[in-house]
């Protein structure tokens, strides 16, 4: 997992409904404001959708704070486009899914756990190409919510 502070590397996001039209470098992006990023293993899993439900209804909570710090919020996974479709779809998520769907993202930003399956890693990922916090919860999914809070706090305080 990459630590704050930490230089980003230099990657290319793949167009993502919502995010970038076309494939986009991460540092074109953020050059639009902060992300918070968070990976998943996999769509339709129930700890997966547990996971999206709490960024979903934490973004929700704090939708003026996020846009008054210009934060963006993106989930990442291995799957197909149409299967986050689906999944968007179907539990109302109101932000992106990245489709990953060779790892080459979720490995460089170091979101891949010892058996190549993505963990629960979620970043605030600055303006300025570093990363300005990081967390892993791998099972305890419900510290995403807190991530959130955070994230707004420390984009607003800079």
């Amino acid at each position: 997992m990459l630590k704050p502070g930490a230089n980003l590397p230099d990657v290319l996001i793949p167009a993502t409904p919502g995010l970038c039209e076309t494939a986009t470098p991460l540092a074109d992006l953020l050059r639009e404001g902060p992300l918070v990023i968070y990976s998943y293993p996999a769509d339709h899993t129930p700890l997966c959708t547990r996971q999206a439900c709490i960024v979903r209804d934490a973004v929700g909570q704090h939708a003026d704070d996020l846009r008054g710090a210009g934060i963006r919020v993106v989930g990442i996974s291995p799957q197909d486009q149409s299967s986050h479709d689906r999944f968007a779809s179907k539990h109302d998520l109101p932000f992106p899914i990245i489709a990953d769907e060779d790892k080459a993202v979720l490995k460089a930003l170091q979101m891949l756990g010892p058996l190549g399956i993505p963990r629960r890693v979620t970043y605030l990922l600055l303006r300025d190409g570093t990363v300005g916090d990081a967390m892993t919860a791998d099972l305890m999914v419900g510290k995403h919510a807190g991530f959130i809070r955070r994230a707004v706090a420390a984009a607003s305080a800079r």
